[in-house]
Parts: structure tokens; sequence; C-alpha cells
């Protein structure tokens, strides 16, 4: 004699189990939606000319979490000089640098390199005046900042 086949588990304890488990998805949801929504913002921008180019303040700890580092612009011959480090492209192969405005506040700068010169620095024909300080580890982040990729996306 054969067996009648097996029915599942009766259909009200399959609608009790499916609540359960939506529940505890949903709720894992909730609570990561709420961190991830959370009014932190690690860089401020602020407008600062019509070329769209916009001054960005980092919190002290997202400046720590990048390791921001600076350098002085020094001057050489008929330019100036700053580390390789310092200088970001463009989408358009354009040459930039980030200058210190203030405390924790970095501008992007137009420059125009001439050529590499010794010990890891890029002589500039057209730049910041010598003595003036720059991103140097951190810069690109500085530069997502200012896109608006500072990590709450």
């Amino acid at each position: 004699m054969s067996r009648p086949p097996r029915r599942g588990r009766p259909p009200a304890l399959r609608i009790a189990l499916t609540g359960v488990v939506l529940w505890f998805a949903l709720s894992g949801c909730n609570e990561i939606e709420a961190k991830s929504g959370s009014a932190y913002h690690p860089a401020e921008l602020s407008s600062a000319n019509p070329q769209g180019v916009k001054q960005v303040t980092l919190t002290g700890d997202a400046a720590r979490r990048i390791s921001l580092q600076t350098a002085r612009v020094t001057a050489s011959g008929g330019g100036v000089v700053v580390p390789y480090a310092a200088l970001i492209y463009d989408k358009l192969g354009k040459s930039w640098v980030y200058v210190v405005t203030g405390p924790l506040t970095y501008l992007r700068v137009s420059v125009v390199v001439e050529r590499e010169v010794p010990e890891d620095r890029m002589l500039l024909s057209a730049g910041p005046r010598a003595g003036t300080e720059v991103v140097t580890v951190g810069a690109t982040q500085v530069y997502g900042a200012e896109l608006g990729m500072d990590g709450n996306h």
C-alpha cells in the first residue's frame, strides 16, 4: 500500500514563518538604512568661484582618516616647485593642486607643469606662490569630496 503524498506545513504555519522571516529581514534593513542615512558628512562644500571650483572643509576626523599631509611650495628659477604627490588631474587632463585656505579648508587651484625636477618634485610655470601650503597626501580624497563622493552615497 502506498502512502498518500505528504503535505507541507499547514498554511497558517507557513504564513507565520514567512512573516517572521520577513520581519527579521526588514528590521535588519532598517538598521542598516538608519546608519547609512545618518547626518554625518566628512566634508562641507562652499562656492568659491564662478568656474565651479568649490572650497572643501574637512572634519578633523576625515583629515585623520585620510592621513592628510601638506607641504610648502618653494621657489626655483622662474617658477615654483611642488611635490609630485600634490598634483591631481581632472577628467580632461588639466593639472591642479589643493591649497590650504584655512584650518582644514582647501581650494583647488589650476597649475601649469613645466617638468619633473629631482626628488620627485614638479616645476610649475603657473600656480600658487612660494610659501603656500598644498595638500600632498590625501589630495585625491579632497577632490572626491569636492565632487560629492564623500562616502554618503
